[in-house]
């Protein structure tokens, strides 16, 4: 009876069953060193072989099929090379989850990826404009890159079995301060398209703020009380998609803050056109209880599809300090891949020069109209029979734009010739594979205002024995012999 109970937990079921078990371990690092070699002096080793990181991974997951389960052990390491006992810099994080495969649910304790509402509200002026293919549903999972500074949590998440048509969850997780996060939705996925409702809160006290100046934008604060509430909401179909968020801040000796985004989806393929855009007032706190400050930001893009990768993509963004306010940055790109050939071309083609991909943006900061920024890059990508290559252009720029009313908004089309000239880089990029070699070279060539001119030069060798693994050096240069650069990359993958 105890064995027929016990082989119910690994008894093979249908064709998707998984394996009793899977693991696999990685081993990657690099060592990283700027050499000086001066006029008679010899470099010595431990020049050559100092600074660089190790990062470790193991992953083991046991399968058990009669229960629909999953146990997973993870752990990743990070340390300085060469290994020192006392690295305050190092970081060992072992980790373990319990998975039920039919309906998501899962219990997790160590580092976390968050994905979803939760971390759309978290620094939220680092990450990008929120379009409609950037909101995942809320959940978690373990990390597996490692960190120094992560601190394990606990989480729960909660779903009843696979519903084709009605999903719902509820989370709460609980970190190494014992602070805890609760979040909850409900989705609905007809014939029409598909719906989902989320909501997440958390609370926790911060730490004391001092400032190291005495002319600071932020004043100092004491130990206070932080929540946070938020709402998403999501609708999604073959040829319509509107998404929005609202998260409401609440800190002692801070303040009331608001944070609010949307975006919206016409149409998929061959043509989608997207909009998206997010807003702060000034007093808004995001999740991680930091300052987010005020802001708004408005984004739009157009993307036309063809069979076999081909892709053309028109976007740009708009920035301002608030909504009240005119836009003083911004940014509008143009991308272009053509379909890729087909077999029957490749064997006909007759001129060995095929174009893969261009790209040209316009980058303007005008934050400091004084002194306003632009920065123009151009790029396009050829292959040559079994070469590839690759040649690039940044050209920077100043523009006075002090005469303009500070509300009239950012000329992003206006004065598009710089007014003072800062600097011009064309470099061009040549690889090559033959069997297990990849090589890769890069040439630079920068001319610089009132400045000498910098060449730039770069050597790339990796080996790829297979699928497991790569090993690379890279040479770099800027003054070469006299100043030159080294990077030592290996990775193993089982």
């Amino acid at each position: 009876m105890f064995l027929g109970f016990l082989s119910s937990f690994f008894v093979e079921g249908s064709e998707n069953t998984p394996p009793p078990y899977t693991w696999n371990l990685l081993w990657t690092g690099y060592y990283y060193n700027s050499v000086r070699s001066l006029e008679g002096e010899d470099i010595s080793a431990d020049e050559l072989l100092h600074g660089g990181t190790f990062y470790n991974r193991f992953n083991f997951s046991l399968n058990l099929p009669g229960p629909d389960l999953s146990l997973r052990f993870l752990a990743t390491d990070k340390r300085l090379l060469p290994f020192e006992e006392d690295d305050n810099r190092a970081g060992f994080n072992p980790a373990f989850g319990i998975y039920h495969r039919g309906s998501g649910s899962r219990f997790l304790f160590g580092v976390q990826s968050e994905y979803g509402l939760p971390a759309r509200i978290n620094n939220v002026w680092v990450r990008s404009v929120p379009y409609m293919e950037s909101r995942s549903p809320s959940s978690r999972d373990l990390k597996n890159e490692p960190s120094a500074n992560d601190r394990s949590q606990s989480y729960l998440y909660l779903a009843p079995p696979g519903n084709a048509r009605l999903t719902a969850f509820f989370s709460v997780a609980l970190d190494d301060e014992q602070n805890t996060a609760f979040g909850s939705g409900f989705g609905f996925a007809g014939s029409n398209g598909e719906f989902r409702l989320e909501g997440y809160y958390t609370r926790k006290t911060l730490y004391p703020r001092t400032i190291s100046t005495w002319f600071s934008s932020q004043p100092p604060l004491p130990e206070r009380d932080f929540r946070i509430y938020a709402l998403g909401f999501t609708y999604n179909s073959a040829s319509f998609g509107f998404a929005s968020d609202w998260a409401y801040s609440e800190t002692f000796a801070w303040g009331r803050g608001l944070y609010g985004n949307f975006a919206l989806r016409l149409g998929n393929r061959p043509w989608r056109f997207s909009l998206s855009g997010d807003a702060a007032s000034s007093r808004f706190v995001d999740r991680s209880g930091g300052n987010a400050g005020s802001g708004f930001r408005i984004a739009a893009r157009t993307e036309r599809f063809w069979p076999r990768s081909g892709l053309l993509r028109i976007q740009g963004t708009m920035r301002s300090p608030a909504l009240d306010e005119g836009f003083n940055r911004g940014n509008l790109s143009v991308y272009y891949r053509p379909s890729a050939p087909t077999a029957a071309e490749r064997r006909s083609e007759t001129f060995p020069v095929r174009f893969n991909r261009a790209s040209i943006s316009l980058n303007r900061d005008a934050r400091d109209p004084a002194k306003t920024s632009d920065v123009l890059d151009a790029m396009a990508a050829y292959t040559l029979g079994p070469l590839s290559g690759s040649f690039s252009l940044n050209l920077r720029g100043q523009n006075n734009l002090s005469e303009l009313d500070e509300n009239s908004g950012l000329p992003l089309f206006q004065t598009v010739f710089f007014d003072d000239f800062e600097s011009l880089k064309l470099s061009g990029e040549l690889s090559f594979k033959p069997g297990i070699f990849d090589v890769r070279t890069r040439l630079g060539h920068t001319f610089r205002a009132e400045k000498d001119p910098i060449w730039d030069l770069s050597l790339n060798i990796s080996v790829l024995p297979g699928r497991w693994g790569r090993f690379g050096l890279r040479v770099a240069s800027t003054d070469f012999p006299e100043r030159w650069n080294y990077t030592l990359s290996w990775r193993y993958n089982k």
